[in-house]
């Protein structure tokens, strides 16, 4: 390990010139800075200090000081010239900065609220002859420098799952086989970073690899470590400091190397997730090299980087809900099954209901100018976690505290005002002269095609409240969280880039911003950019209110078989493993060859018109059930087969049922922002949301429904399903619908 007296010396290699030169450097980094604060932001606090580490230009710690005037940020860096730059550069009464090893004990125990690492931790290894050991250090003196219920957030760069050797074809025409490392091609660069590259793998030599034909025409093949790989995937676009990036090895740890840090520390992960940035994807790997195992299977592109979040407890406290086990439900005391017959297929659907009527509640206050919503934070579900055999699309492990409305199931004899009042008191600690005004519910259903539940929903306008409000733990775990007033928009930031996983809480937001007139901000997910196309479909004046239809009744004979009912035993563990409760929770889940992935796609043309969006006519027994009627509008949404393994394959799936069953040609597809679940009570479906541009002249099939955009938005509050709301709200935001 470095020595500590010599930190300047140690990280000297940095040092990148005079002001120009670190100008042009922070000018490239902060391009990332609306992902990064859209990534922390929603899970800092509002109030109290953050230390953001490894500051570097300030920009990101600046932006963060500009969004809450009660909280002091603190950039710490070790680099004086940076230090000194981000003071001069940045000013505001609740933002300083100063010069210090992140690594060591910079803040006193128990001070702070909130910690970043940002893109720096592989800094803390690389130049300290890529020690673990410092690392560990590290983490031991920053999470010390927390306070209980502060968190830390880590964004760096991840050791990529999959096998340990693979086939990496890089482009010969790019550049020159000679010369300066602007001038390389990536073949070339890939061969000038392996003789010159050392990390904790290869300390004393090249990187190993072995350089074969390629089939792709103008590439040479190498095979070598998918870690190996990893690193000059990351980097072989930063050429202008490619010294200084060689010195510097970006992964350290593995996602459960992460997660077993944070848990090890007494920290409940609230996300922990891997990232592939669209733009990177989109203009720096997609065309840009071929990636397969060594039998040739393509490979998807690793994470561009990662992220992970954890909250430090109590001591003795649960930092983990793990389902131990799962066994059929025989006897459900919760769920309960029933089955229906379309009278006109002869087809049997089931439905799972559990009792009493859900309400969501979403307490609101403005202050200085900031719209602040009350939620529940670290609010254990347990079900997120269920089925861990079935795959995680996108990789992301939760640890089962979850941030959400305020939900809570009642019962029909209590009338909705008094149900929210005794709500907000119970479970928010807020006394009924809080309550300044109750807004008008809408009502819609969670995942219609199996559960039988419908949300109704409410805007409560409550007099401005402090965060972190104690209340009483009426879960069966040691924990019912808190109650945090969080900003609208950086929630909504957050479900952009998948910091959030809470639909309905997102639905909400996007409802209250609306009612207050207040734009959302902008649109940090993937980029969509629609190309106008002539002719088109024509505006479908019945897209949200298809005719009243009764198309069941109740099947007598049992179900089905395609729904299972089951009873997960969810154990809560503390840092040390130690059990402090085993509780049951029967949940739902698809038989056979699905998963508990869903995608949901929604397709969009643009036309000289503008944007109109295809909506799909379905009949389902819980909207029959609650309506009367059995038609909804939905937006087209499929369960994914579990031989899905990442989400790189569910474009092709989504082309391939839309011209199946609507007979509409795909243009482009997608991700539009990140997996949410609807319904975490009952079921531990995720669902994976697409924009879907479609070939205009193939958009005539009557099953499909076109209206235009703004219109959808402006009659969101009659749209029944859920998941079509995430869509078209997500859709018009990124298409600056919204305003």
């Amino acid at each position: 390990m470095a020595s500590k007296t010599s930190t300047a010396e140690t990280y000297a290699a940095q040092h990148r010139g005079n002001a120009d030169h670190y100008a042009t450097y922070f000018a490239g980094m902060d391009a990332s800075m609306q992902q990064k604060v859209a990534l922390t932001t929603a899970h800092f606090p509002t109030r109290g200090r953050v230390a953001d580490m490894g500051s570097g230009s300030g920009r990101g710690t600046h932006d963060l000081a500009c969004l809450y005037s009660g909280l002091e940020l603190v950039g710490v860096d070790i680099n004086p010239v940076s230090v000194k730059m981000a003071a001069e550069s940045y000013q505001r009464p609740n933002l300083r900065f100063v010069v210090g090893d992140i690594a060591d004990p910079v803040f006193p125990p128990e001070s702070l609220d909130g910690v970043l690492d940002s893109s720096v931790l592989h800094h803390v290894t690389s130049f300290n002859a890529f020690s673990l050991a410092r690392l560990e250090e590290c983490l031991d003196n920053q999470v010390r420098a927390l306070r209980t219920g502060g968190v830390i957030i880590i964004r760096d760069f991840l050791i990529p799952d999959g096998p340990s050797e693979v086939f990496l074809d890089l482009p010969t025409t790019d550049g020159s086989a000679e010369g300066l490392v602007p001038e390389l091609s990536t073949a070339a660069l890939f061969e000038r970073f392996a003789r010159d590259f050392r990390c904790s793998v290869n300390r004393d030599g090249p990187v190993p690899y072995t350089r074969l034909a390629s089939p792709h025409a103008g590439h040479v093949r190498y095979r070598l470590a998918l870690r190996a790989a990893n690193e000059f995937i990351l980097r072989k676009d930063y050429r202008t400091d490619w010294d200084v990036e060689l010195l510097e090895e970006y992964t350290y740890f593995s996602q459960s190397q992460f997660e077993s840090a944070f848990r090890r520390r007494g920290l409940r992960i609230l996300s922990s997730m891997p990232i592939r940035n669209p733009w990177i994807i989109a203009n720096r790997y997609e065309g840009r090299f071929h990636l397969s195992d060594v039998d040739g299977r393509p490979l998807p592109f690793p994470a561009t980087n990662y992220l992970i979040v954890g909250e430090k407890v109590p001591p003795g406290a649960g930092v983990e809900l793990r389902e131990e086990r799962s066994e059929p439900l025989a006897t459900p005391r919760f769920l309960s099954l029933s089955a229906w017959r379309h009278e006109e297929s002869g087809h049997v659907w089931e439905l799972v209901e559990r009792p009493g009527r859900t309400l969501d509640l979403l307490p609101w206050f403005r202050q200085d100018g900031q719209v602040f919503v009350l939620a529940k934070k670290g609010f254990p579900r347990p079900i997120v976690n269920a089925c861990a055999d079935h795959p995680n699309l996108g990789g992301a492990a939760l640890s089962g505290y979850v941030t959400e409305p305020l939900a809570a199931i009642t019962h029909a004899g209590e009338p909705p005002d008094k149900a929210i009042t005794r709500i907000l008191h119970e479970r928010a600690g807020l006394p009924a002269d809080s309550i300044r005004a109750l807004g008008e519910p809408v009502r819609y259903f969670t995942s219609p095609g199996g559960v039988s539940e419908r949300v109704s929903a409410y805007l409560v306008e409550v007099a401005p409240s402090s965060t972190g409000l104690p209340v009483p733990d009426y879960s069966p775990f040691t924990s019912s969280g808190s109650v945090r007033e969080l900003d609208a928009r950086q929630v909504l930031r957050a479900c952009h880039v998948g910091g959030m996983v809470d639909a309905r809480l997102e639905l909400n937001i996007h409802r209250l911003l609306r009612h207050l007139g207040s734009s959302p901000g902008p649109w940090i997910g993937a980029s969509i950019q629609l190309t106008e196309q002539s002719g088109g479909p024509s505006w479908a004046e019945d897209a949200l209110t298809p005719a009243r239809h009764v198309g069941f009744s109740p099947h007598e004979d049992g179900a089905a078989g395609y729904l299972d009912l089951r009873t997960g035993t969810f154990s809560e563990r503390d840092a040390e493993g130690r059990v402090l409760a085993s509780v049951p929770r029967e949940y739902l889940v698809p038989r056979g060859e699905v998963s508990r992935n869903t995608t949901v796609a929604l397709p969009v043309v643009r036309t000289r018109e503008g944007i109109r969006v295809g909506i799909e006519h379905r009949e389902l027994p819980v909207v029959q059930h609650f309506t009367g009627s059995a038609r909804i509008a939905v937006s087209p949404a499929w369960r994914l087969p579990r031989t899905f393994t990442h989400l790189a394959q569910v474009p092709a799936f989504i082309a391939e049922r839309l011209r199946e069953e609507f007979a509409v040609s795909v243009r482009h597809t997608w991700e539009l922002g990140g997996s949410y679940h609807t319904t975490p009570g009952v079921t531990p479906e995720l669902v994976w949301p697409f924009a879907v541009e479609v070939d205009a002249d193939s958009a005539h099939d009557p099953r499909l429904h076109w209206m235009p955009l703004e219109v959808l938005i402006s009659q969101l509050d009659v749209v029944q399903d859920a998941h079509l709301l995430v869509v078209a709200w997500r859709l018009a935001h990124a298409l600056g619908v919204l305003g």
